[in-house]
């Protein structure tokens, strides 16, 4: 019994683990932002400070993988402090070869180190899409430098 109780407690963190990720020493749940504003760590539900717009730039389907579409990406920054690293989170996971503008880590999409998002700025980047349409995407990490 002993080791039943200890086998359903591993996996009750495992799954814990799996269901959110990091913020600092924290674990924000979907549909939140981790933050982090000088070392500071916060998650916080989604706002309109970060604004991901998309756009399908074309589409075809060829009798290999169907219908796809190539989307336009716009990051835009309406804070009052500079972008230095995000990291947005997709629904479905894209092709490596078929993105630029950004890089991929499984559903993560995270940009190149010397990208950084001034106030009232945008980033641009571009990928692939399996499908008739754009994938979901929403920022799942955030970094601040003060202005």
């Amino acid at each position: 019994m002993k080791y039943f109780i200890t086998a359903l407690f591993v996996l009750l963190v495992v799954v814990s683990q799996c269901s959110s990720y990091r913020c600092g020493y924290y674990s924000c749940l979907p549909g939140h932002t981790c933050t982090n504003i000088d070392g500071q760590f916060k998650c916080q539900y989604n706002k309109d400070e970060l604004i991901i717009s998309q756009v399908v730039t074309n589409s075809w389907s060829d009798p290999t993988n169907g219908p796809s579409v190539q989307v336009k990406v716009d990051v835009n920054n309406y804070t009052h402090r500079t972008i230095k690293n995000i990291i947005i989170a997709s629904d479905v996971k894209l092709n490596n070869g078929q993105i630029w503008g950004a890089k991929l880590n499984g559903f993560l999409i995270d940009f190149p180190d010397y990208v950084s998002i001034a106030p009232g700025k945008n980033h641009t980047f571009g990928y692939i899409n399996y499908g008739v349409s754009a994938a979901h995407l929403w920022v799942q990490h955030v970094n601040y430098n003060n202005v």
